[in-house]
């Protein structure tokens, strides 16, 4: 432990000149991502950018955590966030080698994702029954709830899709997904200071620090979805393992809204004939680049990608301190 907060300062740089390299190779193979052309107008200079660098940040969190991580605990909470994230990373690696592949900004459908994710969500319920079986806190109240099996096998799979989903919609502008992260996994560490969420979380701070040196606009490396998906297993595993889980909505509340904006979109378009918002997920109702393809009834905002990441990490910022206040405050 006491070596823990050196290792993750360190990995800081590590991970930005590993990045640098990893790019670099990426440019040299034509390697890179393509871009959606329904997407926001700016964002076609993007195109080629190389990705999946969340590969790089999951090998090199996962490398920290095992040297931290005795044999006996691979059992534990510790074993199951590490799971949690290799399977769902996986699944965001074929989604992002099948996009590369077909040149287009098409992997796996979203039915697919759902199965992949369902089947992950079962294996990781079998495998880790034990650990999943922890109480969970409830917010604004000193209670805890120990739920049967059938409840925490629901909450698992709805917890793991749903953060894992909607991680992936908010890594949709340069640092976006990464800097919520770190907000995210900050409000986690606080809310259960423990000796498994250092482990787990403070390596991955290092890591994601440095992979932002790249991310920020202009973004010289992208997540991909091995990344977007990865990260959020990983919050979600981390909730359930710990007794947070109810935390979700609020401890990671832009992710909510990011979710919640397409499916009112979806709504929207259905039931009324119009657009709610100028375009979805969220942060695209805000961006300068984007342009409305029919009319919409919320009024949109110009905002260069600079200042909606910014701001909507302030807004995560704000999530974490009312998630914090749910659990402490009374």
């Amino acid at each position: 432990m006491k070596t823990l907060i050196p290792a993750a300062i360190a990995l800081a740089p590590i991970t930005a000149c590993l990045g640098w390299v990893y790019a670099r190779w990426m440019l040299g193979h034509r390697i890179g991502q393509q871009i959606r052309e329904l997407g926001p107008q700016g964002h076609a200079v993007k195109a080629g950018t190389p990705t999946m660098g969340g590969l790089l940040v999951l090998l090199t969190w996962g490398i920290a955590v095992a040297a931290h991580t005795s044999s006996a605990e691979w059992a534990s909470p510790i074993g199951f966030v590490l799971a949690a994230a290799g399977l769902h990373g996986v699944l965001g690696l074929v989604d992002d080698v099948q996009s590369v592949r077909r040149r287009r900004s098409l992997g796996l459908s979203a039915p697919s994702k759902i199965l992949l994710g369902t089947l992950a969500a079962v294996g990781l319920f079998f495998a880790f029954g034990d650990v999943l079986a922890v109480p969970q806190r409830i917010p604004f109240l000193s209670l805890e709830l120990v739920l049967p099996p059938a409840a925490t096998f629901a909450l698992v799979w709805i917890a793991l899709l749903a953060t894992t989903n909607s991680m992936n919609l908010a890594d949709g502008i340069d640092g976006l997904a990464g800097g919520l992260a770190v907000l995210i996994l900050v409000g986690l560490l606080v809310l259960t200071p423990s000796r498994t969420a250092f482990v787990l979380i403070v390596p991955l701070l290092g890591v994601l620090l440095g992979f932002l040196w790249l991310n920020t606009h202009p973004a010289q490396l992208f997540l991909g979805d091995v990344g977007s998906f990865a990260l959020g297993a990983i919050v979600a595993a981390v909730a359930l393992a710990t007794g947070t889980a109810f935390y979700l909505p609020l401890v990671a509340g832009v992710l909510v809204l990011e979710s919640g904006s397409v499916i009112l979109q979806i709504l929207s378009c259905r039931v009324l004939g119009t657009r709610l918002f100028k375009m979805s997920p969220l942060h695209h109702h805000f961006e300068q680049s984007t342009t409305a393809r029919s009319r919409h009834l919320l009024p949109g905002f110009e905002w260069p990608e600079t200042a909606v990441a910014t701001r909507f990490w302030l807004l995560q910022a704000l999530f974490v301190g009312l998630a914090c206040w749910a659990a402490y405050g009374g």
